[in-house]
Formats: C-alpha cells, structure tokens, sequence
C-alpha cells in the first residue's frame, strides 16, 4: 500500500491543467482540511502528508498557499517542513505562520525527577491508548459541509485524484463507519437501478450508509460517477454488480460505456479505506440536516400520536356521501 500511495505521489509533479482547471489548488485544500481534523498523527500519516504538500505547495497559487498557512497555524502539531516552507513564502503567507510554535526557539525546559509509577496505573494508561486508537475518525459538520462541496464541485481527474490520495492523510481502519455490508445490500440497490427507481436507490443508499437522505439522491444524482464508485466500495458491492449500477441508476453516467469503464478501473485502484473516509465525511453532514431545514424529527410515539390525531381530524370533517351513491346490503 506505501508504494501504491508514494508511486501516485511522484506523478502529482506532472499534473497541469485539464480541461482549462488546475488541479492542483483543490487537491492540496481538501487534504490539508482533511489532515487537521486529527489531533495527532503516526509518523507515516506526517511523512505522506508533508512529501504531498510540498510538492503541491511549489506549484499551486498563493491564494491556497495562504489557506493552507491559515489552516496549519490552527494545529497544535502541523509537519515542521511544511511551516518552515510556508515561513519562507512571501510575507503574506509567511506571517501566518510565522507564531507557531514549533517555529519558535526552544525554551530550556527543566528534566522533573523520576516519579515512580505502579504497574496498575501503567496498565490504565495503556487501556486509554487502546481506547484513544479505536476512537472513530469524526469530522465536524461544518468542515464536512465544506469537502463534500469542494469535491462535487470538482472535475472527473480532481474526484480521482483526492480519491486516491484520501486514505494517505486521513487513513481510516476498514469498517469503522458503520456501512452495511450485506449482500443483500447489493441485491437492493441493482434491483432499483435496473428498474431505473431512483428514490428507491436512494432510500437503500442513505440506510445502508447511514448518511442523509438528500446526499444519497445527491450521490445517485451526480453527473459524473465517482459518489456510486465510493458507496459501492464502502459497502462492498462486487464489481460487474457496481458495473451494472453505473449502466442504469444515472443516465447521464450510463449512456457513455468508456465512462463507466473509468469508473470501474477507479473502483479497482481506490481502497477501502479511502472510500470509507469519504463516507465518513457524508455522515457527518446528519449534524446540519435538521438545523438547515429547522426540521426535527419526533420521537416514535409521538409521531403515532400525531397521526392518530390527524386521522381523526380528517375523518371528523371528510365530507358525507350524497344519498344516492350510498349503497344498502339488500
């Protein structure tokens, strides 16, 4: 996997500009945001992050490089190579990093004496970690707000991109969000794509993912394909049962067979854990649904309540049958 993500990482010094979009900007925002939604980092996850960014940072515009300053100012632990190139920026970016920390000289700190520790409570600290590095990998809404737009906004070779870079500075174990991954799943989904039920499709995709209702028709609705590629990997749909949804769940995807054989081979070269991510991104955005809609969802016996009520209500003023359409059992 090192030498997959690494290999893909020499190749982003040869990205220009497609179909009149630089790639670059996008790429190198969506993984600093991702990258400073964790507090710490393995000394793997830092390496890629930083051996990315660099390359990145020498060929995007200064307008990201002072995004990006902005966003790493704000980390307790941000790469060091990466602050001391922003430092050596122009004066825009650089005094926006300018205060870290870790750009400081350090302080003469006193050696405190050894304190003697009781193999119970080394054993406690040992429990937390284990609690610590199980915690699941959470993105605040508004952040996720912000990526799931930037990467529907993106073009096909950018989604590709972020997608296969994803898992490098926002590794995520595999199952850790929670997808279904039911063969019955799979069966669900194609059976609604071949039928061509779009709502239906939907409906499956949110419960099986657990994210939203309007992102799932969002995912089915996009022109281009990606979102069905990564919910399909999330959940472990085979690949000819994923080739068949793409043929018939979007006709704007379907109607082009070399479009969904780049998807295919999208689906082959993304990990799980890279598309898992992205779903983690999609259902943090649960957290905003109610507050944009002002909509909050009532308890389940409050709900029958209520439609016990409304029943009532209609029946009490449904208006009566004219006397000669009332039929008598004779």
């Amino acid at each position: 996997m090192e030498n997959q993500n690494l290999s893909s990482l020499d190749g982003l010094t040869e990205i220009g500009f497609r179909g009149g979009v630089d790639m670059r900007p996008t790429l190198l925002r969506v993984l600093t945001d991702l990258y400073v939604q964790k507090l710490s980092h393995t000394p793997d996850e830092q390496r890629h992050y930083t051996e990315l960014a660099i390359r990145l940072l020498e060929a995007v515009d200064v307008a990201t490089r002072i995004a990006v300053a902005s966003r790493l100012s704000r980390h307790l632990s941000p790469p060091l190579r990466v602050l001391q190139m922003l430092v050596g920026d122009l004066p825009d970016v650089a005094i926006i990093v300018r205060a870290h920390p870790l750009l400081q000289a350090p302080a003469r700190i006193e050696t405190p004496p050894p304190v003697e520790v009781s193999p119970a409570a080394e054993q406690s600290e040992a429990d937390d970690g284990d609690l610590f590095a199980d915690a699941p990998y959470v993105v605040d809404a508004d952040t996720a707000e912000k990526l799931n737009a930037l990467f529907f906004a993106a073009k096909a070779d950018e989604r590709r991109l972020i997608l296969l870079n994803l898992d490098i500075v926002a590794p995520l174990p595999r199952g850790r969000v929670g997808a279904l991954r039911d063969p019955s799943v799979a069966l669900r989904l194609e059976a609604a794509a071949l039928a061509r039920k779009r709502e239906d499709f939907a409906h499956h995709l949110a419960r099986s993912l657990q994210i939203p209702h309007a992102q799932a028709r969002r995912v089915v609705g996009d022109n281009l394909g990606e979102p069905l590629v990564v919910a399909g990997k999330a959940l472990g749909i085979r690949r000819d049962m994923l080739y068949r949804i793409l043929l018939f769940a979007n006709a704007s995807v379907g109607h082009s067979v070399e479009r969904v054989h780049a998807l295919a081979k999208l689906h082959d070269e993304m990990t799980s854990e890279a598309a898992e991510g992205l779903v983690a991104i999609w259902q943090a955005l649960r957290a905003n649904e109610g507050k944009a809609s002002g909509y909050r969802p009532l308890p389940e016996s409050e709900e029958r309540r209520q439609r016990a009520r409304t029943g009532a209500t209609a029946q009490r003023f449904a208006p009566a049958s004219p006397a000669g359409e009332r039929r008598t059992g004779s």
